[in-house]
């Protein structure tokens, strides 16, 4: 099992620090793509970012996914963590908002537990590696429950 990038036991998790308006500015996303509702916790100093999205008992995406058994497609979990990772990477760099960062890999991706609704899950991301000023890698999971379920690390691409 990986460790944890933060340990959301020992954060604040109740609060927004970051008004939702500031999260649209820098990400394009909207209506079903929108994956983050929210962040909770933002540290720019130590480089870390947890941000969630709350599903409700009847998620656009349950209808089609596992009819009776409806479980968050890891699709969807990759984009959430790539959202999240890309607000850190753009705050941290000082990015104008309408600088768009693409996705361009995912990497020693795992799925280890499933997402059902309704539920709250979390994405956390830290500070990773750059590669010049248009490139960067950052590692990235999601929580549900308090549990790990996803674990990867992402590459960004300033476009």
């Amino acid at each position: 099992m990986p460790r944890a990038l933060v340990d959301l036991s020992s954060l604040d998790l109740s609060q927004d620090v970051l008004p939702i308006e500031t999260v649209r500015a820098h990400l394009p996303h909207r209506h079903e793509f929108q994956m983050i509702d929210g962040v909770c916790h933002l540290d720019l100093e130590a480089g870390s970012i947890v941000s969630y999205k709350d599903w409700d008992p009847e998620p656009w995406w349950a209808r089609g996914h596992i009819p009776g058994r409806p479980l968050m497609p890891g699709v969807l979990q990759c984009e959430g963590a790539a959202q999240t990772a890309t607000l850190l990477l753009k705050l941290l760099e000082g990015y104008a908002p309408e600088q768009f960062v693409g996705l361009g890999g995912l990497e020693n991706t795992r799925f280890r537990g499933q997402v059902t609704p309704p539920c709250r899950v979390h994405f956390v991301s830290t500070v990773g590696k750059k590669s010049g000023n248009r490139m960067a890698r950052y590692p990235a999971q999601a929580y549900c429950g308090g549990k790990l379920v996803m674990d990867m690390e992402l590459l960004g691409v300033l476009l």
